[in-house]
């Protein structure tokens, strides 16, 4: 099968031909149909974890078909099972797991092996295609969101920093879940006019934010955006950061409004994203897709890199 691989860190991926892997015990194998291209596959590609076996296939927004299920998305955070963590459904933070696209093979290929049938959720008339991205930009925003919520009382000023692919779900969920005034910050005038279509009461550059507001959700984690978010929080407020670009922000008193929270949110649960596909199925959500073919892998890891990208770029095998 073809497979994309990262042979070498700071090097573009190989299309190589390799085997189709075997499933023993209760693994499954996936044929591949589509796998979202996500910002966490520059880190990987950069070296941002040294640590992650190569070669690997990378690639964790997987949608593909299963024998016996049809048309399947893939939960691509693969816990031990054992931990507290995991025995509250909280696979994603299991200190074990092994992630599609990380420690296992992702879906940069025409197979996929997944450890369990549990792992495959059904899509029961949803397109693949345009489905494979709420593997994780569609439920990653969803979990932070639902953290958020509690801090979102009836117009509740809420900013939404970077309103790229995991943006576009963000908005939504903020439409969907509360009753708080969104602010969208994205540098892009493409994107600020999708915001404003999604339900952004403002669409702002950066430099044109003023004010406090009650939460604040970054999806891009630049020292930028982490310095605008904790300048925006009111007292009492939280700043959510989902975005890794790297970006570090120091914490004491007097640097900012006081008990206010800094947190991170990491991925979802397979119960959130049960939840997310639901919202799709009832069409209470949308996105955009664009389809490349895997060979063209490179081209649009570069578009990504360039932030060249409106919605979720795909990559069909």
């Amino acid at each position: 099968m073809r497979a994309a691989r990262l042979h070498r860190f700071g090097a573009p991926l190989e299309v190589d031909w390799i085997p189709v892997p075997e499933p023993a015990g209760e693994e499954v194998l996936v044929k591949v149909v589509a796998a979202g291209v996500c910002h966490t596959d520059l880190h990987f590609i950069a070296g941002a974890y040294p640590d992650l076996p190569l070669p690997r296939v990378l690639g964790h927004e997987i949608a593909g078909v299963a024998e016996g299920l049809g048309d399947v998305l893939v939960y691509a955070s693969w816990g031990c099972g054992e931990c507290r963590l995991c025995r509250r459904g909280e696979e994603q933070l299991c200190p074990g797991a092994q992630e599609a696209g990380w420690l296992r093979d992702g879906g940069y290929a025409e197979y996929v092996l997944v450890p369990s049938r549990r792992y495959l959720l059904p899509l029961e008339g949803l397109d693949p295609v345009l489905a494979a991205p709420l593997a994780d930009a569609g439920v990653t925003p969803y979990r932070a969101v639902r953290r958020m919520a509690p801090w979102l009382e009836a117009d509740a000023r809420v900013v939404v920093i970077g309103i790229g692919g995991l943006g576009q779900f963000a908005l939504q969920y903020l439409r969907l879940l509360t009753k708080a005034r969104i602010v969208a910050v994205d540098r892009d005038p493409r994107k600020l006019g999708r915001a404003l279509e999604l339900g952004a009461a403002e669409a702002l550059e950066p430099e044109d934010v003023q004010g406090e507001a009650r939460a604040v959700l970054d999806l891009v984690g630049s020292d930028e955006t982490l310095a605008l978010a904790g300048r925006l929080v009111a007292r009492g407020g939280i700043v959510v950061q989902v975005g890794e670009a790297g970006g570090y922000i120091a914490t004491g008193f007097g640097r900012f409004p006081h008990e206010a929270t800094f947190t991170t949110s990491v991925w979802g649960t397979l119960e959130e994203l049960c939840d997310v596909i639901e919202l799709a199925r009832r069409g209470q959500i949308s996105w955009e897709v664009e389809t490349l073919p895997l060979p063209a892998v490179n081209q649009a890891l570069e578009r990504l890199r360039r932030g060249d990208v409106g919605g979720r770029l795909v990559l069909t095998p």
